[in-house]
Formats: structure tokens, C-alpha cells, sequence
């Protein structure tokens, strides 16, 4: 069994999350045993790792109620949903009327929410119409009913997320901002119990000085400092290597980038995180001109730091003219530097926002995708090919709006 799993929190006593974060989901509990949720779901959403999932097991057994689980595992298509979480969220059993008659009598967790897909076809077994479904249970349901994400705004931009989002309540799960606030003493504190106590179970001797290095490596993946933490067993019989954390890289995220870009000021740390990361350096650079205006105060250092950025852009645009990729080393050593240019830095938290050049590109892919499935449809129906039938969606257009063609193409392509 793997190290995180086999010590996994059975207790709310025993999370590793912040105060903030378990206060606000209490609250929401209280309104559902109350009987008045004004939101019917919770999102926990954040890395994985984080503690979202054992989260909400030891809210359940908290609670005293059983736990309905749908993993990432199974087909979570229309039907799938209909069985596992209508049955969930709408039936009450009779065991447990007694203690909960005027609240819940279970808890529905539907894990790693955002990888439902909507349009995946019934015949390929995938999640084809999931989250429609997720959406009519979440509206319906007589439970409270937790997903986890780990992709929260990937999820937003889902055609059929909207309802879910407005019908929950959304919380991030970082157990920190900075690493001089109460939020982080307290994970570190007690992130160290639990390390001590896992080592101590595991006949391990363990220095809790390592602590710092395990959260700057990982910051508060907990799966991921557990594991590395353990891997000193691999030691045990070297005395000057207990203690010391694992090599093992983890991607860094954008976000995590962003943050580090702007507010840490470690410019070695943030090439060592773009060397490692999940996104495109074309990505790096758009969620830096989408944010900086936020993180500049005055105008002067905003045409600063938008200087250097277009020097960094510059080269990226050389990776494709010159067929030179070594160029795009270049635009991250350049963009990474970008907060140089900012004198009077924006102290407060920014909520770093989603590139919109991404978000409309992403958009018209959907609109692609459409067009595709109409011009295939007309295609068969008209024994056309289908760049004919595209070179010809304006006449079919102007078909549509007669009534008679309209009725008789629907019916032929219904059939």
C-alpha cells in the first residue's frame, strides 16, 4: 500500500488543511443539517494531493453518515449518473431518518469532476451527457453532494458547467498564501506532527528541520511530501543521509509560476520551475500579459515591464521563422525577469486570470467542432463531399430558413 494512503486522515482531527478552508465547509454542512443550503453542491477544487477527497471521507464520518462515492474510474456518462447519484442524492434510508429527519443522511462525493467529459460518445462508453446529468442531480438533490476538481476553471469554460457552478459552492483548496503568514505556520505545524508520528510508526528517524525543504519542493502537495518523506526508509542504516528529501520533480503548475514570477522575486527558482513545467512558453508569456496590468501599480512601470515582455515575445516569434526552438530558452530567461520592470509592486492578492486570447481559441474549437459534425450530417444527406458542403454553408444557410426544407432535412437527418 502507499505510504500517503496507508496514514490518510480517518479524522477531521487529523486534516492537514486550514482552518479558513474546513470553517467554510462546516458552515455548509450546518446549512444542509439546518435544511436550508443555499447552495446545494461544494467544489473543492486545487492540485492533487492537496487532501480534497480525504477530505470530504472524514466530513462524512464526522457527520456520522455513509459516504457515496463515484472515482474517476468508472463511466460517469448519463446513465451511470442517473443510478449511482440520483439514488444518492434523492432516496433517504431508513436506518438513519431518526438521527438526520430534518438534514441529510448522506454525503455524495463525485471525484475529479472536471475530467467528466460532455461530448464523448455513448457507443465509445465515455461520459456523454455527464455533466448535464451532474447538473439536473446537483438542482434535484436532497443530499449535499462534493466534487473535487483539480482543473476548476478548465471546468468553467465547459459549455454545461455553468449551472453547476452557480448551484456551488467553490472553494479553493491552498493551505497558504505566504510563507510568513498564519495559514502557514499552522500547515507546517502540523505537517511536522504528522511526518513525526509516521516516522515513529515506521521505525524511522526523522529531523523535522527537513520540513522547510519537503514544502518548498512541493509546497503543500501533502500525497507528495508524505512520499518523499518515507523514501528516507531507502536510509535507514545511513545516518548522514536520513533526513534528507527525495529527488523526485513534480511539474509546476501555472499558477504556482505566476505567483512565483511575480511576487517571490527568486529568479533562479522561477527558471528551475519553467524548467519543469505543465504549459507551452507561449502560454507563459499570454498569462503574463493577460495579468500584468494587475500586478503594476502606475503606468510607467506597467510600459516598463510590457517592454520586456515584448523582447520575450520577439524570440518566440523567431522559434517558427528560423526554425530555432533554442529561442524559446531564451523568452523564458527574458519573461521570467519581467517583474524587474515593476518599482511599485501590487502588494495585495491577485487572482491571476485565464489568458481570454486561450479562452476564445478555445471557443471557436468548439464552434469547429460543430460546424464539422454539420457539414458531415449534410454531406450524407446530400451525397456531397464534405469541402463542397463547406465551400456551400451559406446557400444551406438560406435553405434553413424556408420552413419546408428546414422540417425536411430534420426529419432525414433525425432518421
Amino acid at each position: 500500500m502507499n505510504i500517503a494512503e496507508k496514514y490518510r486522515a480517518e479524522s477531521v482531527s487529523d486534516l492537514i488543511i486550514s482552518q479558513r478552508i474546513l470553517d467554510d465547509i462546516r458552515n455548509w454542512l450546518k446549512l444542509w443539517d439546518e435544511g436550508t443550503p443555499t447552495k446545494k453542491g461544494l467544489i473543492l477544487y486545487g492540485p492533487p494531493g492537496s487532501g480534497k477527497t480525504t477530505t470530504a471521507l472524514a466530513l462524512a464520518k464526522e457527520s456520522g453518515v455513509p459516504l457515496i462515492e463515484m472515482n474517476a474510474s468508472e463511466t460517469r456518462n448519463s446513465d451511470a449518473m442517473k443510478r449511482v447519484a440520483m439514488m444518492g442524492s434523492q432516496y433517504s434510508d431508513l436506518t438513519l431518518m431518526a438521527d438526520h429527519a430534518s438534514g441529510f443522511n448522506k454525503i455524495i462525493l463525485i471525484d475529479e469532476a472536471d475530467n467528466i467529459f460532455e461530448g464523448r460518445s455513448r457507443e465509445t462508453g465515455g461520459d456523454s451527457g455527464g455533466i448535464t446529468e451532474l447538473a439536473r442531480v446537483i438542482r434535484n438533490t436532497r443530499n449535499p453532494i462534493i466534487l473535487t476538481m483539480n482543473d476548476f476553471y478548465g471546468f468553467r469554460r465547459k459549455n454545461a458547467a455553468k449551472e453547476i457552478i452557480n448551484n456551488c459552492l467553490a472553494i479553493e483548496f491552498r493551505q497558504f498564501r505566504k510563507k510568513n503568514d498564519l495559514d502557514f505556520r499552522s500547515f507546517r505545524h502540523k505537517l511536522t506532527e504528522r511526518l513525526i508520528f509516521i516516522a515513529q510508526s515506521e521505525g524511522l528517524q526523522f529531523r523535522p528541520e527537513i520540513v522547510d525543504s519537503l514544502i518548498e519542493r512541493n509546497r503543500d502537495d501533502l500525497r507528495a511530501i508524505i512520499n518523499d518523506a518515507v523514501s528516507m526508509m531507502a536510509y535507514r542504516d545511513d545516518p548522514e543521509a536520513v533526513g534528507q528529501p527525495s529527488i523526485r520533480d513534480a511539474p509546476s503548475g501555472i499558477y504556482d509560476v505566476m505567483h512565483a514570477t511575480f511576487k517571490e522575486g527568486d529568479y533562479e527558482g522561477i527558471l528551475r520551475d519553467l524548467m519543469d513545467k505543465d504549459f507551452t512558453t507561449e502560454d507563459y508569456l499570454m498569462w503574463l500579459d493577460k495579468n500584468l496590468p494587475m500586478e503594476a501599480k502606475d503606468a510607467a512601470d506597467l510600459d516598463h515591464a510590457y517592454d520586456i515582455l515584448s523582447i520575450a515575445d520577439v524570440f518566440v516569434g523567431r522559434v517558427i521563422k528560423k526554425q530555432h526552438y533554442a529561442y524559446k530558452g531564451y523568452a523564458e530567461e527574458i519573461a521570467a525577469g519581467v517583474s524587474t520592470g515593476i518599482a511599485h509592486h501590487n502588494e495585495k492578492y491577485v487572482k491571476y486570470e485565464f489568458p481570454s486570447y486561450i479562452m476564445k481559441m478555445s471557443r471557436l474549437r468548439d464552434s469547429r467542432e460543430g460546424r464539422k459534425f454539420a457539414t458531415a450530417k449534410l454531406a450524407r444527406f446530400t451525397h456531397s463531399g464534405r469541402m463542397r458542403i463547406s465551400g456551400n454553408l451559406w446557400f444551406y444557410g438560406e435553405m434553413l430558413k424556408r420552413k419546408e426544407f428546414s422540417a425536411m432535412l430534420e426529419k432525414q437527418l433525425k432518421g
